[in-house]
């Protein structure tokens, strides 16, 4: 079961995705986009690709010509998912393309706009606890992706 919370990200999640406060998490969050054909496209994005501009409003960076940043800019929608020990919730957003930042041209960067935030109960057979979440895994990608944390976030607060 699932209780809808309202066009406004809960404060739980906007400490974690306001400034650097998620800069060291090792976790991911699933992006799902939609293809030309209305089939879903999910990608694993970081928290550090994240940045809360308000409660009703996110910045997106991903890498210029994937998959994700096309079906993005096509459809103008999107669905975040966050699923952790603490959060269950699913974001659901408009998106615009915003200006490459000059500093990274190799970022494709949005405003994601928030129509309706999912959380998910714990009562019925679809509830219970998530021992885990999702991760980047403890790898050489990890380590790099940490190093480019501080100046993703910097050009998605342009």
């Amino acid at each position: 079961m699932s209780r809808a919370l309202g066009p406004r990200l809960p404060d739980r999640l906007l400490a974690r995705l306001f400034a650097d406060a998620a800069e060291s998490r090792g976790e991911a969050v699933l992006l799902v986009t939609t293809d030309p054909y209305g089939v879903p496209h999910a990608a694993r994005v970081s928290y550090g690709a994240l940045l809360a501009v308000d409660a009703g409003r996110l910045r997106l960076g991903l890498g210029e010509g994937t998959r994700s940043a096309t079906h993005l800019r096509d459809s103008a929608r999107a669905a975040l998912l966050f699923v952790d020990p603490e959060l269950h919730l699913c974001v659901k957003a408009d998106a615009v393309s915003l200006p490459a930042a000059p500093a990274h041209p190799e970022l494709a960067r949005f405003e994601l706009q928030v129509r309706e935030v999912f959380e998910a109960r714990d009562d019925g057979p679809e509830g219970g606890t998530t021992p885990g979440g999702l991760s980047l895994g403890e790898s050489e990608e990890l380590a790099a992706w940490r190093e480019r944390t501080v100046r993703l976030r910097r050009s998605l607060a342009l």
